[in-house]
């Protein structure tokens, strides 16, 4: 009878999830007119499968008309097949149209987040969809504001997915994902368990698996429940400041262009309009977002903090920033320049863009591309992370273009693309370098000197010292680039520590990744129980060094961080947590201080960018 009595029970509770998740759709359609077309995007797990099968029940009976969309991004074998089978459910759920699209990325989350949305948007339009449906659960909603909250973000970040974000809407926001497994088995379908959901190279899997059960027993239940309100409150927040900053935004451009981006493109995380808007300045006709946004700084001053630097960020984007690199320090140097005024050189952003100030006005432009303001292409320094200031320091003002990688025709584009101060009324380059005459002669610029080197291995040493006082920590150097990272920081560091070194390799003969990881030298003892921090000298695409620490935590060690000197975050094509961070530097190619272009440059104390000639010399 007890048996019998907890087969009632599960079944009770099924039919409770299903009756849940249907009045969650109905409500989150009930504004569309009758023949509207509702897409869902269905991977075939139990969250969007028991969306898929709530709107197939609900469509017909609001007089709507349903199609379902899947994604493959072909990260596995079989990925394909997996589409088909989701594809062959829509259809045997009365779904009409039905379509597969294909959306390959890297093995990233960022990555394939980007190419999903980009092609489920891109397919809504073509259907002339008036609604798309994701199966985000509170589950979800509430992973995602753990990892944003570990990761320091602001209050747009921390709240959360939202509930309607132009054509996309989220109607499982308030279900947990337990109640979509329970509604799959009341309607006879069995859902698909992707295993990058179990992957631990992943945060978010580590989030799920491990973060939030410990949270749950050591705090108590109801902890994913509390973040997801804490996102809903920090959204109706958000959404009031992010309207009055753009009332402000509008005002204070100087001169006042035409346009016209989405909501989402700037107040969310999306980017701006792409070609084909009116964002350009110039009105209807021109493509592409603006080369430059002028702001009055008397009247950013009057801002509060919070307007002031939602409206420096809206500048950001609107003038082609890329929203997933532009993070809390670059907005935080552009206000400097505002209410922090010593005279300093020009922000640079991601995507090749730099912020002044000159006369009376804060300007955003972009150094790349035909219609980049200033003379040419231009470049800018780095970004060091974890201090309050920008280092007076650096090199000067310059970009070394964008090529992204490794290659001879990347490397020959970054020295061409070697530009001239940045001009515009005022803002001067300034240097603090010694003559040309005492470099390294194939050096066509410095990006980060000496003494930003040491200054800022001595702060990273210092966060290490504190957050690892009282415990001993392993070394773990990445060859060969990460030496002299390796052995300054650790004569900068006071706690213990011991030191090893691993050589992988995924370029084989040639200078872009071969996609196959080989480990060159495998470390001389375990790293069980070890707290474990690997060094590198610089992080590009991130792929290799994902595939290693995913090996790394197959050894068991107690605790896995990063440290790197530098990085570029518009070139990272995987997912990865990086605690330390020395500089972000543009997505050139760079030697010195370790890293080399053919085994040469290593030795230099700085970090620059090579010439024509060297670089030809080099290849052949």
């Amino acid at each position: 009878m007890a048996h019998d009595g907890a087969g009632a029970r599960g079944v009770m509770r099924a039919c409770r999830a299903v009756s849940e998740i249907r009045v969650a759709v109905r409500r989150s359609i009930a504004d569309l007119a009758p023949g509207s077309l509702v897409l869902v995007a269905c991977s075939g797990g139990a969250d969007s499968l028991a969306l898929a099968a709530a709107l197939a029940f609900i469509a017909p009976r609001r007089a709507l008309r349903a199609g379902l969309l899947t994604v493959d991004h072909g990260w596995y074998e079989g990925s394909a097949a997996q589409a088909a089978t989701v594809a062959a459910h829509g259809r045997a759920l009365g779904f009409d149209p039905v379509e597969v699209l294909p959306a390959h990325s890297p093995r990233s989350e960022g990555a394939a987040r980007e190419a999903r949305r980009r092609a489920l948007l891109d397919a809504a339009g073509q259907l002339r969809a008036s609604a798309l449906l994701l199966g985000h659960t509170l589950d979800d909603q509430a992973e995602t504001v753990l990892l944003r909250l570990a990761r320091g973000s602001g209050t747009r970040s921390l709240a959360g997915m939202p509930r309607l974000d132009g054509v996309i809407r989220r109607p499982l926001l308030d279900v947990r994902r337990s109640a979509t497994r329970d509604a799959c088995l009341a309607e006879g379908l069995t859902p698909w368990d992707d295993p990058t959901n179990a992957d631990e190279a992943f945060a978010r899997a580590r989030v799920r698996h491990r973060v939030l059960p410990v949270l749950e027993e050591t705090i108590g239940p109801g902890i994913a429940e509390a973040l997801a309100r804490t996102a809903d409150l920090l959204r109706a927040d958000t959404s009031a400041l992010d309207a009055d900053a753009a009332l402000a935004y509008e005002r204070l451009a100087l001169p006042r262009p035409h346009r016209r981006q989405r909501d989402h493109d700037l107040d969310a995380d999306g980017p701006p309009d792409g070609p084909g808007s009116e964002a350009d300045g110039g009105g209807p006709g021109t493509s592409g977002p603006p080369a430059r946004v002028d702001l009055d700084l008397a009247g950013l001053v009057t801002l509060s903090e919070a307007l002031r630097t939602r409206v420096l960020r809206r500048a950001a984007l609107a003038v082609g920033s890329a929203p997933t690199g532009l993070r809390a320090d670059h907005v935080r140097a552009m206000d400097d320049l505002v209410t922090r005024w010593r005279g300093q050189k020009p922000v640079p952003l991601p995507s090749g863009v730099v912020a002044g100030r000159a006369d009376g006005r804060i300007s955003v432009f972009r150094t790349t591309g035909p219609r980049a303001a200033g003379r040419g292409e231009t470049s800018a320094r780095p970004v060091a992370h974890g201090s309050g200031s920008q280092s007076s320091t650096h090199a000067r003002d310059v970009l070394a273009g964008r090529p992204r990688g490794h290659s001879r025709e990347t490397q020959v584009a970054a020295a061409h693309t070697m530009p001239d101060e940045i001009g515009f009324g005022g803002l001067g380059s300034g240097t603090d370098l010694p003559p040309r005459a005492d470099r390294h002669p194939d050096i066509a610029e410095v990006l980060v000197t000496p003494g930003d080197i040491a200054g800022r291995i001595g702060e990273l040493a210092a966060q290490v010292d504190a957050d690892y006082a009282g415990r001993e920590v392993l070394l773990l150097g990445v060859l060969k680039g990460a030496v002299m990272v390796m052995a300054d920081l650790s004569r900068a560091l006071t706690i213990p520590v011991t030191m090893e070194f691993m050589a992988v390799s995924s370029y084989g003969s040639a200078t872009s990744s071969s996609g196959v990881v080989r480990i060159l030298k495998d470390l001389d003892r375990s790293i069980e129980g070890r707290d474990v921090l690997v060094v590198e000298d610089i992080i590009d695409s991130g792929l290799t060094l994902s595939w290693l620490l995913r090996n790394l935590r197959s050894r068991g060690p107690a605790s896995l961080e990063v440290l790197t000197l530098l990085r570029k975050p518009e070139a990272l094509a995987a997912d990865i947590d990086v605690r330390y961070v020395g500089f972000d530097i543009p997505s050139a190619f760079v030697v010195g201080y370790g890293l080399d272009y053919a085994e040469r440059y290593r030795t230099l104390p700085y970090v620059g960018t090579l010439n024509t000639d060297a670089i030809e010399r080099g290849a052949r």
